[in-house]
């Protein structure tokens, strides 16, 4: 059995790291980055190159629900397809962090519910860890307070409760701060092959 993994968590909590780790630990995989995807339908969109720091800096003035809902639909034609041959690692925040606060975009419960994830995944970190992380490497990311840091992710993680409560699946959270990459991902892929 392939699980679809639903991959979450606030900015510099480790997703795409982990999801790059993951697949080079596990066979098959395929990882849908989903921040990439968006990036890649709203150049197609514009007929313009569009940088991910881009995104991260002005998410609410360059990406509409109505994009979302689009990409929204690739994934789960996406997830339909890859399901049948593989894991499928979905690295994902409906969370933003905006110059007026937070922006959430979320999956429609009923449209989470067609993507019918096996497990949903919560990455963390502390907010000192998240804060150095992102003074360290931006990439785009906004700088964040300590209040800000707990609460997006506070905010990350109660999106991905309410989309596990919907499928009835459980919601696992992992601490990054806690441990190196490397450390997580083997975790992560042992625990993918003790499920399947």
């Amino acid at each position: 059995m392939f699980h679809v993994v639903y991959l979450t968590g606030a900015p510099a909590a480790g997703k795409s790291t982990t999801a790059k780790l993951l697949a080079a630990r596990v066979s098959p995989v395929e990882v849908f980055e989903y921040g990439e995807r968006l990036r890649a339908y709203l150049a197609g969109r514009n007929g313009t190159g569009l940088a991910q720091a881009d995104l991260r800096r002005e998410s609410a003035r360059r990406i509409t629900p109505a994009d979302v809902e689009a990409v929204d639909a690739i994934l789960l034609e996406f997830a339909a397809e890859a399901r049948e041959r593989s894991h499928v690692i979905i690295d994902s925040h409906p969370v933003t962090k905006e110059d007026f606060g937070f922006r959430i975009t979320p999956f429609a419960l009923d449209q989470f519910a067609k993507l019918r994830p096996t497990q949903v995944w919560v990455l963390y970190a502390s907010p000192e860890a998240t804060m150095q992380r992102i003074a360290l490497d931006g990439q785009g990311r906004p700088t964040i307070t300590e209040a800000e840091a707990a609460l997006h992710t506070q905010l990350q993680a109660s999106v991905a409760a309410t989309y596990g409560m919907r499928v009835g699946t459980a919601i696992h959270l992992f601490d990054t701060s806690r441990a190196s990459p490397d450390e997580i991902a083997d975790m992560l892929a042992a625990k993918l092959s003790r499920s399947s």
